[in-house]
């Protein structure tokens, strides 16, 4: 069997695999990375909307705690404040690799079918968080030119374009201390909107989220709060719709500490 690169396995060449995930010379930690590599590199062109590309998606309702699961796991920080909360996909691609750590940002157009690289290489993680923020209000304003929210040129708490997007923010991070790992966060589901929201904000979020879960190759990574009950929260609702059986669905509890006395 050939991957089409220099990585191969053929029945005549004995275990399949030899050395850990963590052994860079290893075959396994070789095949593993070039699956990765290929699929990042066919979603930088935003085929994920026409194929069906093995990936992990993180959901949950609004204010269940996904963001702290995320920056855990990325080891950044997302923007929280009013009216930053994630409303696009935000892509996470963390890679292995021998040099100090890095980070750069790109736009990932759907409808042109090309990405859009958001600024210089991050060197200084305090500086994430404001760069994704940028990002994301280039992706709720289409019809400007990105460069602008980037420069400072454009408003940052002028009233955006869109509520919401599907397009991309594709987050890219590599260093020594980072494991190889893929996964988009996806826009808290909402069942009301605030103040100057528009109704069909409501639908429009769960279509996004529909449209990236429903695919048979991803892992649907499910944020659960434990203060509110869990039949109950909208995200696991339409997992369970989704993936009935369950057998994509990886549940996460978060605020274990707001549950109420004598109801576990």
């Amino acid at each position: 069997m050939s991957s089409g690169s220099d990585v191969s396995i053929s029945d005549d060449d004995g275990p399949g695999f030899t050395g850990g995930l963590s052994d860079r010379e290893s075959t396994q930690y070789k095949l593993r990375r070039n699956v990765i590599d290929i699929v990042n590199h066919l979603m930088s062109y935003g085929l994920q909307h026409k194929l069906d590309l093995p990936g992990i998606a993180v959901i949950g309702s609004q204010s269940v705690g996904k963001s702290s699961l995320i920056e855990s796991i990325s080891g950044i920080t997302l923007p929280r404040a009013t009216g930053t909360c994630t409303r696009c996909p935000i892509e996470c691609r963390l890679s292995s690799a021998d040099r100090e750590w890095s980070c750069e940002v790109y736009l990932l157009i759907a409808r042109e079918l090309r990405e859009v690289k958001f600024g210089h290489v991050i060197k200084n993680k305090a500086d994430v968080e404001e760069r994704i923020r940028r990002a994301q209000l280039a992706i709720l304003d289409p019809s400007k030119d990105p460069l602008q929210f980037l420069n400072g040129t454009a408003m940052v708490n002028e009233s955006n374009e869109l509520s919401f997007s599907s397009d991309v923010v594709s987050v890219r991070i590599s260093g020594r201390t980072v494991d190889d790992l893929s996964f988009v966060d996806l826009p808290g589901i909402i069942v009301s909107v605030r103040d100057g929201g528009k109704d069909s904000d409501i639908e429009d979020v769960q279509n996004l989220v529909t449209d990236v879960i429903k695919k048979p190759s991803c892992l649907i990574l499910l944020v659960i709060s434990c203060e509110s009950d869990i039949e109950n929260q909208s995200a696991r609702r339409l997992a369970k719709q989704l993936d009935p059986t369950g057998k994509r669905t990886i549940p996460v509890l978060t605020k274990p500490d707001r549950i109420a006395p004598g109801s576990h």
